[in-house]
């Protein structure tokens, strides 16, 4: 499986499940109609296709559904995940396991991490999940004798399950028209937004102190934040070439670029935490907490990234304000971040 699938992938690529969604939907390896692997049968490598996926055999590699549901009554070794449509696990899946806009039943095994959204999980007594959980818009439905191992992070949004859903369906029918007509899809650089969208809210989840911090410096010195921030991002390049000509800097320079994505999603989810508030002031409503309102942001912004990849005229405006909008954003939130040393202090 070499490329990724496009929209799947990219909201949930900061949970654990990212590797279970490395398959695009027009890749050569992607079946057309339903697919059932019957019991005593072995099928060598991965398996996906554009409809339902049934195991009732052994799969050797990842599992992948697009559009329809995935049953597996038999194991999957690899890694498992589904787009659009509903998920029965009463078997064993050896990695990961992956939800978009579609339930999820377990009663058997899942090796890994499992990550849902917009869906519910439904764990049976008999189920178990050998990772953590992460649900976005759905709930967990856990019965007595059913096994967690890891740690479970539910953030249950009516905005984001009511949302998940039509997206999934609509990406689908996108990409399936841009398929036949020939046309560039879209609805794939969308997702590529929306997941970016997406990723500063799964950051809050953990450090909602540190984002917290990071959005009271923008808010109380913007233009220094601002500046700051210009500063950084002219100062990337020559930086990099500062470390490659030398011996001992060419080791830091993946610890570099990691410490400054990091750094860019935490001032992106101060951004959105910013914005957030905003609106609910200018709404006369009260101030969501830390992690809803950086969820709301992002829910409302990859919703603005897939009208405009769904759109054919709207869409190049919406996506090149949103364009727009998250440079400043990220630039001012980069500087910020800058000046709260990733959060750790106050101005």
């Amino acid at each position: 499986m070499k490329s990724l699938l496009p929209l799947a992938a990219l909201l949930l690529a900061a949970t654990a499940p990212a590797r279970a969604l490395k398959l695009q939907i027009g890749d050569d390896n992607v079946r057309k109609g339903d697919y059932t692997v019957e019991k005593g049968q072995t099928f060598e490598g991965d398996l996906a296709a554009k409809g339902s996926v049934t195991v009732k055999g052994v799969v050797t590699g990842d599992c992948a559904a697009f559009g329809g549901p995935l049953v597996v009554e038999g194991e999957c070794r690899g890694e498992a995940a589904s787009f659009g449509g509903p998920v029965r696990v009463a078997g064993k899946i050896g990695g990961d396991l992956a939800s978009f806009g579609g339930p999820v039943d377990l009663s058997g095994v899942a090796g890994g991490e499992v990550a849902l959204f917009g869906g519910d999980l439904t764990l049976r007594s008999s189920g178990t999940i050998e990772g953590g959980v992460s649900i976005f818009g759905g709930r967990l439905n856990q019965e007595s004798g059913a096994r967690i191992r890891g740690e479970v992070h539910n953030f249950n949004s009516r905005l984001i399950g009511a949302m998940a859903p039509g997206i999934a369906l609509a990406a689908m029918r996108a990409d399936r028209r841009a398929e036949r007509d020939g046309r560039p899809r879209k609805v794939l650089i969308s997702g590529f937004l929306a997941g970016l969208c997406l990723l500063p809210f799964l950051l809050t989840l953990f450090f909602p102190g540190q984002v917290e911090a990071v959005a009271a410096a923008a808010s109380a010195d913007f233009w220094r934040a601002l500046g700051i921030g210009l500063l950084v991002e002219m100062a990337v390049v020559p930086a990099t070439l500062a470390l490659a000509v030398s011996v001992i800097g060419i080791p830091f320079i993946p610890v570099a670029y990691a410490a400054l994505a990091a750094s860019f999603v935490m001032g992106m989810g101060a951004f959105f935490l910013l914005m957030s508030r905003r609106v609910c002031l200018n709404l006369g409503k009260p101030a969501p907490s830390t992690i809803k309102a950086v969820g709301l942001a992002g829910a409302a912004t990859a919703a603005v990234s897939i009208a405009g990849g769904l759109l054919p005229v709207i869409g190049g405006v919406l996506g090149l304000a949103l364009f727009l909008t998250l440079c400043c954003g990220m630039t001012l939130g980069l500087g910020a971040v800058w000046l709260t040393r990733l959060g750790t202090r106050a101005l």
